[in-house]
Formats: C-alpha cells, sequence, structure tokens
C-alpha cells in the first residue's frame, strides 16, 4: 500500500508546473490586513508545493489604479497541477488588490 501511494505522489509531482503570481497590492493596508490576504490568497491557490513569496517593496505607479498613487508589490512563486478558475475570480473581486499577473514559468 505504501508503494502505491509513493507511486502516485511521484506522478503528481511529475506533472507540477512552475507558476508566478504578481501581485499589486494597495499601500495604505496594514500589516496584519496584508498578511490575512497574502493567507487567504494561499488558500486559493488549492495544493501546491513549495510556496515561495517575496515582497518587492512600495513603488510610486506610473498612472493612478482605482485613484492610488503608491502600490506595495509581492511575488508568490509556487508548484500546482492546475490553477483553478475561483483564483483568478477572487483576486479580480478584491478591493485590496489594485492588479496581479499569474504566469506559467516552464
Amino acid at each position: 500500500m505504501g508503494e502505491i501511494l509513493i507511486s502516485l505522489t511521484n506522478l503528481w509531482k511529475k506533472y507540477m508546473r512552475d507558476y508566478k503570481l504578481v501581485l499589486l497590492l494597495k499601500s495604505d493596508l496594514k500589516k496584519e490586513q496584508k498578511d490575512k490576504l497574502l493567507e487567504d490568497i494561499k488558500k486559493y491557490l488549492g495544493k501546491t508545493e513549495s510556496d515561495k513569496m517575496t515582497s518587492l517593496g512600495e513603488k510610486r505607479l506610473a498612472y493612478t489604479i482605482k485613484h492610488e498613487q503608491k502600490g506595495e508589490y509581492f511575488l508568490i512563486e509556487f508548484k500546482s497541477d492546475k490553477v483553478s478558475g475561483e483564483l483568478d475570480n477572487r483576486l479580480r473581486v478584491n478591493e485590496s488588490i489594485l492588479r496581479y499577473l499569474l504566469i506559467r514559468d516552464n
């Protein structure tokens, strides 16, 4: 039984793809709000492996987005077999997220 489980785990890892998610958050969010938002986003990612989150800092925007002049960038790198459409919907409707970009990295 254990050998079958190991084989299935190895098969699942074989079909995992690398993804990068860049988020632009409102700069006026408190640290607790940012942490909660980022944890929620990790939950939306589903079954992933090797989540790595990097803060790219706060930057002044070239043009206003949703009446904001500044934003804080975050990069989340993860491996997954697929990304659900629910993630896209949740990122789009969240007021604290100004922009996002999800790419599959080969």
